[in-house]
């Protein structure tokens, strides 16, 4: 497990709002990092997974899972459970601009957008 300062937590450790978007759908949750761990969720889906942060890079690992059914409402990838890699940059403004993939829907790229909320 890598080894993060306590200036690197500081940095990304709080609460964001999170906007991500797919060719097919677009969503909205909220996510908390603190200590190397990110959760968080939306109206459906939970998220759960590892952070770290090399400079202003800042990787994730999450499992997105379907915590309930609403006729109305569809994950962002379409799919009750997946695991998802992103990748992207802290900016100087505390948002993270981030790219993501999921293997198990390799076809939908995302975008994702965090703002942080309050730290």
């Amino acid at each position: 497990m890598k080894s993060y300062s306590d200036q690197d937590m500081r940095m990304l450790s709080g609460l964001y709002k999170a906007d991500y978007i797919t060719p097919e759908r677009r969503g909205y949750g909220v996510v908390t990092f603190h200590e190397g761990a990110v959760r968080g969720g939306d109206s459906i889906v939970a998220y759960n997974g590892t952070y770290s942060l090399s400079g202003q890079e800042v990787t994730m690992e999450l499992e997105a899972f379907r915590h309930s059914h609403k006729a109305d409402l569809a994950p962002i990838f379409g799919k009750d459970h997946v695991r998802i890699s992103l990748r992207g940059n802290l900016l100087a403004d505390g948002r993270v601009l981030a790219q993501a993939a999921s293997l198990d829907a390799p076809h939908l790229p995302m975008k994702v957008v965090l703002t942080k909320l309050r730290d």
